[in-house]
């Protein structure tokens, strides 16, 4: 209830106590007369009626104006000198009281204000001071994020579930272009395209990433620090929307127990160089040509020469010019084909040495999980080590297993692992006829499918980087056996040394880079709406539309809106985006937005944008100003877009009218000044949102000395104000 009718309902209550009261006096006075003189009273009061009629009427006027004056000079200015003094000591020291009301209040005010400069003078000393202290350490954080905003790879920091705590520049850039795990359509390309998916703080990279590849890098990153080998690192590979191919790199992070706290995923671009490898492959098949034919026509002259020594000598001569030529054919060869050999990186496509053994436990296990097969190794060497990623290559041979089982309806039963010279030989042997080899052809050409949903190479694309060949095979002994034989080099021992990944872990105390510790927050396990205020996460938006009438055909003709994480406003994570309503823009609204019909000529439609501002907010708190416009807003498009927004919702009007109940003006604008907030692009829908971002962090603590701490507390408070009458 607001703080008049409050006023109101106690004068009124008091007044009709005092009026009880006088009635009550007035009745025992009358009884305790006689009845001549109660006769010449009745006369008295009959006769002068409209006197007496008068003065009560003139009296209770008297007493409610003295009420009104009381309550407008005293009561009221009283209350809000508490609600701007309280503005002064918390989140605007700047704010300086301008109260109507008797002589002692504004004196109090002058008095309030008198000691709110000292307060500020004082607070400035003590920022500048802070600030000081803070110099150092600053310089030295903005270095770090240089140093990351350079990094040819893109890093992203993530913790034990998979949100995302850093990340650079180039990470966001990459991965823009992976289309988000969640979604199975396909994203439009071109300059007017929305974004696929998000890279910001707290959001999850499962939803840019398939979390089958993460969590399979994962576990092999637990069994590697289980045996307690130096390079914990584990690799896959995603591919863009633009069929680019990139290397994903994951290293855990470990805290001072040498606990997971969480991963670091390492982005580099693979695709130039597989497609040098491609062409260094076509080298070395014209180079093996033209080295076959030179040394046939080197050999067949010299076996020439050695038959017939007699010869003449310009035959001779002959013979020797074509032994020259090829020699000097071969010299260019080697000058040019040979040399382009020599520039092929090694870390292209990332094969880490394993033992075969560990391939096989891993195979089994992933094979037992996905194909529901029981494997059985016999006859393995356990001294024989493979290069190879064991992710795709497990994959492979899972969709060996599956197809085995969906083209010749036989399982898999054994696998007989073999070292035969240089290579490992892995039988999958099943009872039943043979393959035919254009079968295995056939499925050589086919992507990766199955449970997991897709992958994007060929068998015969992942067979072909391992140097691996398969081929199928028949048991003479066993006629009623058959087997795929697949063969994969053995790694020779003067090879190159791999690159090793130390385990990295957290110190006990803050790193000097990192200015908050989201490591330790709170995560998504507890219900959204028993959270306190400060620990939630938040999208603030604002939306521009055609008119004030959404009901009435008005559209939507542009959204903003910024992320807010651990109290912070994000503005490096936004939307602003303008939208084609498919109709005219009115001149009046033009007047206040300033947005035309020829901006939007070429603007994706609502039916685009919204899907990417409902992925934008995913997991986060809708934060408004007016809330009730803007989601009816969103509400109307419900039905053509299919894009429900059922986040919870708060909005600044109502928490304006909570935490200052005695003031009657709630516009963003007055909100703003008296909270200290510059208001940059006004009627602009990002700038909008910007500015209810900074009120709503402004009002945390003003809301708080209210009581009000969870997100349920402001739900229920917004709810008994009088702005949540509203309705469009």
């Amino acid at each position: 209830m607001r703080l008049g009718n409050k006023f109101w309902l106690f004068a009124s209550v008091c007044t009709a106590f005092a009026t009880a009261i006088a009635v009550t006096l007035a009745v025992l006075f009358w009884k305790r007369i006689d009845p001549v003189e109660q006769q010449l009273l009745m006369r008295l009061f009959t006769e002068e009626f409209w006197y007496f009629f008068s003065a009560g009427v003139f009296l209770f006027a008297a007493f409610g104006f003295t009420l009104d004056w009381f309550f407008r000079f005293y009561i009221l200015p009283l209350n809000q000198l508490i609600e701007e003094t309280r503005i002064m000591s918390t989140v605007n020291p700047a704010h300086r009281l301008n109260v109507d009301g008797s002589r002692e209040v504004k004196a109090l005010g002058e008095l309030i204000n008198a000691y709110g400069d000292r307060y500020e003078t004082a607070q400035q000393v003590i920022d500048q001071t802070v600030e000081s202290a803070k110099a150092k350490t600053e310089v030295e954080k903005n270095m770090l994020a240089t140093i990351m905003g350079e990094l040819s790879q893109g890093v992203l920091i993530c913790d034990t579930v998979g949100r995302i705590l850093l990340y650079n520049r180039q990470a966001q850039r990459v991965l823009k272009k992976v289309q988000p795990a969640d979604s199975g359509d396909e994203t439009e390309q071109g300059d007017d395209a929305v974004p696929s998916g998000f890279v910001g703080l707290h959001r999850s990279v499962y939803s840019l990433i398939d979390k089958n590849l993460v969590q399979y890098a994962l576990k092999d990153i637990q069994s590697k620090l289980d045996q307690k080998k130096e390079n914990v690192s584990s690799h896959f590979v995603v591919v863009t929307l633009d069929r680019r191919q990139l290397r994903v790199e994951t290293l855990p992070i470990l805290d001072a127990d040498k606990r997971f706290a969480g991963f670091v995923l390492i982005f580099a671009d693979i695709t130039d160089q597989l497609e040098y490898a491609d062409r260094l492959n076509q080298h070395l098949i014209h180079m093996s040509k033209t080295l076959r034919s030179s040394i046939a026509a080197i050999r067949s002259t010299v076996d020439l020469i050695i038959q017939f020594p007699e010869m003449p000598v310009d035959r001779k001569n002959d013979f020797l010019n074509i032994i020259s030529a090829e020699t000097k054919s071969l010299s260019r060869l080697l000058r040019t084909e040979l040399m382009e050999t020599t520039r092929y990186a090694k870390s292209r496509w990332p094969l880490a040495t394993i033992l075969v053994t560990d391939f096989m436990a891993t195979l089994k296990n992933e094979s037992m999980a996905v194909n529901d097969l029981n494997i059985e190794v016999t006859e393995c060497d356990s001294r024989c080590m493979i290069r190879a990623d064991s992710f795709s290559l497990v994959l492979a041979i899972d969709f060996i297993l599956e197809c085995l089982k969906k083209e010749l309806h036989t399982d898999c039963r054994q696998i007989r692992l073999t070292a035969p010279g240089n290579l490992v030989q892995m039988d999958l042997i099943w009872t039943g006829e043979p393959i035919k080899i254009e079968t295995v052809r056939r499925w050589s050409d086919q992507e990766l499918t199955g449970v997991r949903h897709g992958y994007p190479l060929t068998l015969k694309a992942i067979l072909d980087h391992h140097h691996a060949e398969i081929w199928p095979h028949s048991h003479n002994h066993k006629n009623s056996e058959a087997c795929l034989r697949l063969f994969i080099p053995m790694v020779q021992s003067e090879g190159d040394a791999e690159i090793v990944r130390h385990v990295t872990l957290l110190p006990q105390g803050r790193p000097e880079f990192y200015d908050f510790d989201l490591f330790n927050q709170a995560g998504n396990t507890s219900e959204l709406i028993h959270r306190m205020l400060g620990e939630l996460n938040y999208t603030a938006f604002d939306t521009e539309t055609t008119g004030l009438d959404p009901r009435g055909g008005d559209e939507i003709i542009s959204v903003g809106a910024i992320r807010i994480v651990n109290g912070r406003l994000l503005h490096t994570e936004t939307i602003n985006q303008l939208v084609n309503p498919c109709r005219s823009v009115p001149a009046e609204s033009i007047k206040y937005h300033g947005i035309d019909d020829e901006m939007l000529k070429g603007k994706p439609t609502i039916e685009k944008v919204l899907p990417l501002l409902h992925r934008f907010a995913k997991d986060t708190v809708l934060l408004a100003h007016n809330a009730a416009f803007d989601m009816r807003m969103l509400q109307m498009k419900e039905k053509a877009t299919g894009i429900r927004f059922d986040h919870p919702v708060l909005d600044t009007i109502h928490l304006s009218a909570i935490v200052h109940p005695s003031q009657h003006d709630h516009t963003l604008d007055t909100i703003a000044q008296r909270l200290g907030v510059v208001l940059t692009k006004r009627h602009d829908a990002l700038g909008d949102a910007v500015a209810t971002g900074e009120v709503f962090l402004k009002m945390i603590p003003l809301l708080n000395e209210k009581g009000i701490h969870t997100l349920q507390d402001a739900l229920i408070a917004s709810q008994r104000t009088y702005y949540a009458r509203l309705k469009y």
